[in-house]
């Protein structure tokens, strides 16, 4: 917890007025001094939020499957390089590593771990096809951008809907708390036309900036983005719970109460990062495509072969039937949204 970052953020709000939501949320997060991340906020089991790399090493398969398949669509290269956008501690990484994909063992893969935060790069794992940067402006080549869960964690802002029309919402002190306001008038969010009175919406405009700056710097690349998401009329039913704060493992109710000590996610509205990407689907369906079930179906032949032994190898085996549970609950990780740009060029 940071106490300066609060009295910071109330010093900034009373010198200067009411600010953005995204504003805040930005300090929260990253912040380098105080924010969430700086401060040992992470994904894991003993972090504060679990993603699916996180739930164990069957999701690290998948992808390893899925660069495979990248990798030959363009030709088999000598060099492949996949950056992971906001990498966290490198769990994915890790599990890619030992994946045994064919990319990796014919020395092509350089997996560059895109991560902001200083603290989280601190931990990334090192090995010859590795990289870890804080941006990749200087990268150079990149084969594929994937981002997994990496746009719900960057700074939106609110609207709402009243009487008189659509506001933007704003941060304020009210005593020694931070509260939301109503402020400027706002234009409505695409898909929201009928979005009852005092409907709030998120406007993604960081992980908007962030899609178009990929899609124009690095037109030849594939853009892979995983991510919980859904229609802005999914979200207005919701009545603001596509808003979601952790910490260690816990919902926190009060998202502005002691900013930097809690995680703070937001459901993607599709209507304002989903033109024209050429595929849409859910993450189950994209696991599936990249031979979920077939790693599946291996690990149960090496339990039932191994289960007498009970060595690390058929505790693996076994534990991917419960991993892919997981990955592909349809009320879970598995209703997440899967959004693919191919590469310019590639016959689409």
């Amino acid at each position: 917890m940071s106490a300066a970052l609060a009295e910071r953020i109330r010093a900034r709000v009373e010198a200067d007025g009411a600010i953005p939501v995204s504003a805040f949320v930005d300090a929260a997060l990253y912040d380098p001094l105080d924010g969430f991340y700086a401060t040992g906020g992470r994904a894991g089991r003993r972090g504060d939020f679990l993603t699916a790399p996180e739930v164990g090493p069957l999701f690290g398969a998948v992808i390893s499957n899925a660069v495979d398949t990248w990798w030959r669509d363009a030709g088999k290269p000598a060099r492949f390089v996949v950056a992971e956008h906001g990498a966290g501690p490198g769990t994915l990484a890790r599990t890619i590593s030992v994946a045994d994909g064919a990319c990796l063992e014919a020395g092509a893969l350089e997996w560059v771990m895109v991560e902001r935060s200083d603290a989280q790069r601190r931990s990334h794992p090192d090995g010859t096809h590795l990289r870890s940067v804080a941006d990749d402006e200087t990268l150079g080549q990149v084969d594929v951008v994937f981002a997994n869960e990496l746009l719900d964690n960057l700074a939106f802002d609110v609207v709402a809907r009243r009487a008189t029309g659509w506001v933007q919402r704003l941060v304020d002190v009210d005593g020694d708390r931070l509260q939301l306001i109503d402020g400027p008038p706002a234009t409505a969010p695409p898909g929201a036309a009928s979005a009852p009175i005092d409907t709030e919406l998120p406007i993604v405009g960081a992980a908007r900036a962030w899609l178009g700056r990929q899609r124009a710097t690095r037109p030849d690349a594939r853009i892979v983005v995983l991510d919980y998401a859904g229609r802005t009329s999914d979200l207005a039913a919701r009545q603001g719970a596509w808003l979601r704060a952790f910490r260690g493992h816990q919902r926190v109710s009060d998202w502005l109460a002691e900013p930097g000590t809690c995680d703070i996610t937001v459901d993607l509205p599709l209507e304002q990062i989903d033109a024209d990407a050429d595929t849409v689907d859910t993450q189950a369906v994209f696991l599936r495509r990249h031979g979920i079930d077939a790693l599946v179906a291996e690990g149960r032949r090496v339990w039932e072969e191994r289960s007498a032994i009970g060595d690390l190898a058929a505790l693996r085996a076994r534990s991917r039937v419960t991993e892919a549970e997981a990955l592909l609950d349809p009320d879970g990780m598995g209703a997440f949204v899967t959004l693919e740009w191919s590469p310019s060029g590639s016959g689409r």
